[in-house]
């Protein structure tokens, strides 16, 4: 049996694994995301756990994927920068771990590298053509083309989450207003719910105060009946099916895949969603395209990982 070891760098926590070719994993431990050094130095001592094993020593280890939020350049595996983590700026993640373990490593971001797994493990299997959404804190995106992961000319495509859907709508981390991200994420949700919240509100009870409010909670007040809370859900749903329905008709793909945090909200997000993109795409291309869940859940960072590196051996094995 061939093993690889993947790593999924986000900006709260890390989590390394063992997987194998099958994408089951073996074994997986996770920790807080810190500071460069201490993060990296963390994620060494794991891995050399795993190889100090008796059935995963380097002969058997195909190489090392690593899943990271970007932007990355990689033709040099190299982390330039990430919003969630401030201090990592040009971080040598290849260079690093294959001089550390002298195996193979293959880097991409978090939101291709989920796209690729639920491509090659969950959902997305049956199909050729793909788009993959997750929906969480921030709004990520991944296009896999004809098995692929289509990166473009300076390895940004994807960004779904901060494509403008709302140009006079509030402002996103990135600067720009009305992206996505800051009309449909986890973080515009608990905003919003924060922002028009009245005492009276089953949001404001769930929560106890206005700075608990989340998207859960938003979520969990709708099942209950709570006007504001499916108001806030009906807005998110349309915001979210209009980026939908502009993928289907550019790219006409075979599937939509959405994952993250967000998506746990099941048919209250997904029923409205759907109602939106079927009144404003074009016949034949929705009728082409199915809408589903992620089937990876909390595990895709790591099979997003792992995934990268069978790909790029599938790739090396062609040539």
């Amino acid at each position: 049996m061939k093993y690889i070891i993947g790593i999924d760098i986000g900006g709260t926590k890390t989590s390394v694994s063992l997987g194998n070719t099958q994408g089951k994993i073996l074994a997986r431990q996770a920790f807080p995301t810190k500071d460069v050094r201490s993060t990296l130095a963390q994620t060494k001592r794991i891995i050399h756990g795993y190889l100090g094993k008796p059935k995963t020593q380097n002969r058997r280890i195909l190489g090392i994927g690593i899943s990271c939020a970007g932007p990355l350049d990689l033709t040099k595996g190299v982390l330039i920068k990430s919003p969630n983590m401030p201090t990592w700026r040009n971080v040598a993640l290849n260079k690093v771990f294959s001089k550390a373990f002298r195996l193979p490593v293959v880097i991409d971001n978090d939101a291709n590298a989920a796209a690729l797994a639920e491509k090659t493990f969950g959902a997305g299997k049956a199909v050729k053509n793909l788009f993959y959404y997750t929906v969480s804190t921030g709004i990520g995106g991944g296009l896999i083309i004809d098995g692929e992961i289509y990166h473009g000319a300076s390895f940004d495509a994807g960004e779904i989450g901060h494509s403008v859907i709302l140009p006079a709508g509030p402002k996103c981390a990135c600067g720009k207003r009305g992206c996505l991200e800051a009309l449909a994420s986890g973080t515009s949700i608990a905003r919003v719910a924060r922002e028009r919240v009245k005492k009276s509100s089953l949001i404001l009870k769930l929560a106890g105060t206005k700075q608990n409010i989340d998207a859960t909670i938003v979520a969990q007040a709708v099942r209950e009946g709570d006007k504001l809370a499916r108001e806030i859900f009906q807005e998110v749903a349309f915001y979210l099916g209009l980026s939908v329905t502009n993928v289907i008709q550019v790219i006409n793909p075979e599937m939509i895949v959405i994952g993250g945090g967000v998506s746990k909200a099941g048919p209250i997000l997904f029923q409205p969603m759907i109602k939106t993109v079927r009144k404003l795409t074009w016949a034949r291309p929705y009728r082409s395209c199915k809408i589903v869940r992620a089937k990876l859940k909390d595990i895709v960072g790591d099979l997003g990982a792992i995934s990268l590196v069978l790909k790029k051996r599938q790739l090396l094995k062609r040539q």
